[in-house]
């Protein structure tokens, strides 16, 4: 048990996408003319973007500040209110405006300024929604040259050729190329990598904290120690510790009861294990155990959160 067979090897970061189940992508192409600015509230989505012509300036409440050029492409996972104006900017709309009323930001001069844009977003499975804003960089900006000369071109390509028609099976088409297209970006390193918190892919591009992270997601009910973590990749305990936390983000137990609550979730949504079965998952001797430390964690039992997710399960 705890061994990591490379053959058998997990991947953290599709483990995460799986259990996110990336659904509902909504996006528009936007058109404004001049000056002017958009202003997004917060929401608890993955927020994405290109600029197809012109430039925008990107100004979020958390002091997150930066410039999308032309073919830029943008991430932000779980953004707080942020707004998006060419340079100088103009009065601000609120992007629900703009949805009611597409031409409040277009001009009737023969020869605007023109800036055109892709803006979209999806959402997750509701149980472990909040799992990309905890764990992963909350911007990714991956500049035009990376964009056009990578997958990630011909993946926006055929998610716009897609979304833009009705064809037999669209829908099923759609939600596999978004995951694809999400697991291409998440895969780019931000440019921006001084502003950003420490998440989990951080600490895959580490040699050896990827070490601890893969064996913690390939047998996470193994009872892991942070001295039988750090012998593992090679490290001193002191010293496996101390770069954890800084490129995680997290200790490393606590990472590892985080990820353990994630799956429990996922598994009581899913409403298809016995509770015993889903404590050992979780890495509970006993569903007491369990219960008792998924209550400190989520703020309710496993019965009351599956009732309020509409779930049943079996003892």
């Amino acid at each position: 048990m705890g061994a990591l067979n490379p053959a058998d090897e997990v991947d953290p970061l599709s483990q995460l996408i799986t259990l996110l189940r990336p659904q509902a992508l909504q996006w528009r192409v936007v058109e404004a003319h001049n000056a002017w600015t958009l202003r997004f509230p917060a929401v608890n989505a993955v927020v994405f973007g290109q600029v197809l012509e012109g430039s925008i300036h990107v100004d979020r409440t958390d002091g997150l500040r930066f410039d999308l050029l032309a073919g830029d492409f943008m991430l932000m996972a779980g953004p707080p209110d942020w707004t998006a104006r060419p340079p100088g900017g103009g009065p601000a709309t609120p992007f629900q405006s703009y949805l009611d009323d597409p031409t409040c930001l277009l001009s009737p001069d023969a020869a605007p300024t023109v800036t055109r844009f892709l803006a979209g977003y999806f959402v997750f499975a509701a149980e472990n929604a909040d799992l990309l804003a905890n764990l992963m960089l909350p911007v990714i900006h991956i500049h035009a040259d990376q964009v056009a000369a990578g997958r990630l071109g011909v993946l926006l390509q055929l998610l716009g050729e897609e979304a833009g028609v009705s064809r037999p099976g669209r829908a099923l088409v759609l939600d596999r190329l978004l995951e694809i297209a999400l697991v291409e970006v998440l895969r780019q390193r931000s440019s921006h990598v001084d502003t950003m918190r420490p998440g989990l892919l951080e600490g895959l591009a580490h040699p050896q904290i990827s070490v601890a992270l893969k064996l913690i997601h390939n047998d996470a009910r193994f009872p892991w120690t942070v001295s039988e973590l750090a012998r593992r990749s090679g490290m001193s305990r002191s010293a496996f510790a101390a770069r954890f936390c800084e490129t995680v983000g997290a200790p490393p137990i606590d990472y590892l009861a985080g990820w353990r609550m994630s799956l429990a979730r996922a598994a009581l949504a899913s409403g298809t294990q016995p509770l015993s079965q889903i404590a050992e998952l979780a890495g509970y001797q006993s569903v007491s155990a369990f219960s008792t430390a998924f209550s400190r964690a989520i703020g309710c039992s496993p019965t009351a959160y599956s009732r309020r997710a509409d779930i049943t399960f079996t003892l």
